[in-house]
């Protein structure tokens, strides 16, 4: 067998042409290290050629990638302060949201009108082209029913978008692809043509812009409304300035009325002092409209206040309890309504204390009343915006008691001063049958004697 040999050699050679072509690995123990560091270093510059050649693909995509023309508004604020942006991919979006926005934080949500999250461009076109459906079909709807239009008309635009539907159906929504392959290109021109409206917010839930226009449209009307009752406040105080100038330059004199009971035989009715009743109906009127005023800016306060939800979080538990704090309408004993303040306190003796600083009374407030003249004693039987009579320990007195009071002291000033101090003195006489019966009396003693 001659040729045996020379195929074996042949094979050993082209082994040896194998091996010197490819690199030879010393894993001796001098040389392992040097070997080592040879290799990784071949293989950091494979994967730099890698990555170079996986940016280069990408930027070509961003090239080709058509820009988005977006508003964005801050999540919160509604329709107001929009910046019109241009962005090609969402990391850019999200970058430009947090500069022209001013946010105090990167940018990390994206919402639409109707609250759907966006996490790339492409759902938002996508959702922009279902929006522009729904709109679409309101607007077939509403030429439906109306009575212009042929029946050719509607079944051409019933096709058209059915089409349209159809195509928007076909195109699988990316949940962090930018791209926009595969959508229409001339629905992607329609859509593009017009800004897509966004909110965006640093990581905080979504509020709609329609809620709070809502809220914004009812603030405007409570101030309306409150500028109003103020409006009427003025023009009723102004016309019970005018009712009692007019009532006091009469100077009308008063009417004694004889009176059977023996603590006051005569009575002091009219006169430029009392007021008439219109007077009085008026004064009514503007203690209600005090009233309900107060309630109104109580009820304004609460929703501008920013520590409000806190203290509605904070009623739920039981460690807090809301302080019983109450606002009354207070006057002096013997006096008018109209002529007294507010007193606020939490307690009787609170109310009390208030009301001496308020009325700045020479004593110490000590008992409440009803205007009826019925004693208060419990704090539950208070109420908010309650009229309340104020005294220092004397007996509850109306002001037309008051007045006959005066009267009487004014006259017996009066009669001591005209006729002397001996005019008041009281002299009893008995009558002349009282006088006739005790002679008879005395007569009847001596004859029997």
């Amino acid at each position: 067998l001659p040729h045996l040999p020379s195929r074996g050699k042949q094979s050993r050679k082209q082994k040896a042409r194998n091996t010197s072509q490819r690199p030879q690995a010393d894993l001796s123990s001098d040389e392992a290290e040097n070997t080592l560091s040879y290799y990784e270093e071949c293989l950091l510059s494979l994967r730099m050629k890698t990555c170079s050649q996986v940016v280069s693909h990408s930027s070509m995509a961003v090239i080709h990638q058509k820009a988005v023309k977006i508003i964005a508004y801050k999540n919160g604020d509604g329709y107001r302060n929009g910046k019109l942006i241009v962005a090609g991919t969402f990391p850019m979006l999200l970058t430009e949201c947090t500069q022209q926005l001013g946010l105090a934080r990167a940018a990390s949500k994206v919402y639409t009108k109707d609250g759907t999250t966006i996490l790339s461009l492409r759902d938002l076109v996508l959702w922009a082209l279902d929006e522009s459906f729904i709109q679409r079909d309101s607007e077939e709807k509403k030429k439906e029913t109306a009575p212009d239009g042929t029946k050719e008309t509607r079944v051409k635009n019933i096709e058209v978008n059915s089409r349209m539907k159809m195509k928007n159906k076909s195109f699988p929504k990316s949940v962090t692809s930018d791209s926009l392959d595969g959508i229409d290109k001339s629905l992607l021109t329609l859509i593009l043509r017009n800004p897509i409206a966004i909110w965006v917010s640093c990581g905080e839930p979504f509020l709609s812009p329609n809620a709070l226009q809502r809220a914004e449209k009812i603030g405007k009307q409570n101030w309306q409304k409150k500028d109003k009752i103020l409006a009427d406040l003025d023009t009723m105080k102004h016309k019970m300035r005018q009712l009692k100038g007019r009532r006091v330059a009469a100077c009308q004199p008063t009417t004694m009325v004889p009176n059977k009971s023996p603590l006051q035989p005569v009575v002091v009715e009219g006169g430029w002092t009392e007021q008439t009743q219109e007077e009085i109906k008026l004064m009514d009127l503007i203690r209600h409209t005090e009233a309900y005023l107060s309630e109104v800016q109580e009820l304004q306060s609460k929703r501008n206040s920013p520590i409000a939800p806190k203290c509605r979080t904070l009623k739920k538990s039981s460690l807090y309890k809301q302080p019983n704090a109450k606002r009354v309408w207070v006057y002096l004993n013997g006096g008018r309504p109209e002529d007294g303040t507010f007193a606020r306190g939490k307690t009787i003796s609170e109310l009390l204390d208030d009301c001496s600083s308020r009325l700045k009374l020479a004593h110490p407030a000590r008992t409440l009343y009803t205007p009826e003249g019925e004693p208060i004693h419990s704090w539950d039987d208070i109420e908010r915006d309650m009229v309340i009579c104020v005294t220092t320990g004397h007996g509850f007195i109306t002001p037309k008691e008051l007045k006959q009071l005066v009267e009487v002291r004014a006259n017996y000033a009066r009669i001591c001063r005209q006729q002397g101090p001996q005019a008041t003195d009281i002299v009893l006489s008995p009558s002349a049958k009282l006088q006739s019966l005790v002679t008879l009396h005395s007569e009847f003693l001596s004859q029997t004697s």
